[in-house]
């Protein structure tokens, strides 16, 4: 049987590439995807790629078992399923040291399939089968374990003062996730508020928790922040553009740490003051999460509606309408 899937060949251009969809291993799902989430580094991989570079787009996926090989028998066809994109090999000498985040053997769907598609055949270990919830809801369970990633690393404490940087769907999640581990304040950076989607995500960000949102476009944003918090911030969370870590350091308190998580694959470099991070014994911390990890956290996260769907799901696009979602995604006039 012929399937379809998504992948980007050069600047801007979205491929569909058709291909047979095999028998599952042993020890493989074939999953009928349902739904599949835009992540901001699908938005990346379309923009600023190589010319010719052929990549597979999508891996926030919820969809229902389709076929199973014979090692699967804890799995039934049928059950709805996430699946997670990137898995610990468990095998490795850092594995077996019950350190799986340092695995450097990770089981990835990504390099050869589309998780925007209609089917993926992976390793049983990556499908965790939920109920309750439909699949575009469960598909921001993926962008959830990101947060949740940023909040382990950040380690926030009780009556901390937080600041999150980029009100995406990790951003905002972030919020609640603040609030819920008892910090004191929690202020959210965005860029361009007075545009439609970006009042549309300062609204967002009130009704997730935050307790002050302010626009990063403003002259004396950072100065504002200062006076209204003169010990700064015990804890910054920058899911904005790479370039914006520098903010955050300047913006983090004594011992204050900086957790981020983001690519840019044209505007990496960022310059700080290493006296200013040296004697306020600031700490700089890589989030990645990858391996995957936190999807039953999240699940239930948005189960129990701590993290309500219906304010994040503000767009919906069949496979056939690709490139309107990501004109859509890409226009700051739209709600998104």
């Amino acid at each position: 049987m012929e399937y379809s899937s998504a992948w980007v060949d050069s600047d801007e251009q979205i491929k569909i590439v058709n291909k047979i969809l095999p028998e599952p291993k042993v020890d493989e799902v074939v999953v009928r995807i349902k739904a599949c989430g835009i992540c901001g580094t699908d938005i990346h991989f379309v923009k600023d790629l190589p010319i010719g570079k052929l990549t597979p787009l999508g891996h926030e996926v919820a969809g229902y078992i389709y076929s199973l090989g014979s090692a699967s028998s804890a799995l039934k066809v049928g059950d709805s399923v996430v699946v997670m994109n990137n898995v610990a090999c468990q095998r490795c000498p850092q594995c077996l040291n019950q350190r799986p985040q340092a695995c450097q053997q990770i089981l990835s769907y990504m390099d050869d399939q589309a998780g925007m598609g209609q089917f993926l055949v992976v390793p049983k270990e990556m499908v965790i089968p939920y109920e309750g919830l439909d699949y575009a809801t469960a598909t921001l369970a993926e962008p959830i374990t990101v947060a949740l990633d940023l909040h382990r690393e950040a380690a926030i404490q009780l009556f901390d003062d937080v600041l999150i940087m980029g009100p995406g769907i990790i951003g905002l999640s972030c919020i609640k996730l603040a609030k819920m581990r008892g910090a004191r304040n929690v202020v959210m950076v965005g860029h361009h508020l007075d545009t439609t989607r970006g009042a549309y995500r300062s609204m967002m960000a009130k009704k997730l928790g935050a307790d002050y949102v302010i626009d990063s476009a403003q002259a004396g944003w950072k100065e504002e922040l200062k006076i209204k918090f003169p010990k700064l911030f015990n804890r910054v969370i920058v899911t904005s553009p790479p370039s914006t870590i520098s903010d955050g350091i300047e913006l983090a308190g004594f011992c204050g740490s900086i957790v981020y998580d983001g690519i840019d694959f044209k505007d990496d470099q960022v310059t700080f003051s290493a006296n200013d991070f040296h004697f306020a014994k600031k700490r700089l911390i890589a989030s990645h999460a990858i391996p995957n990890w936190g999807f039953p956290q999240a699940l239930e996260l948005l189960a129990l509606h701590h993290i309500p769907s219906e304010l994040l799901l503000t767009h919906r696009f069949s496979f056939d309408q690709l490139e309107s979602a990501f004109a859509t995604f890409n226009d700051k006039e739209e709600a998104v």
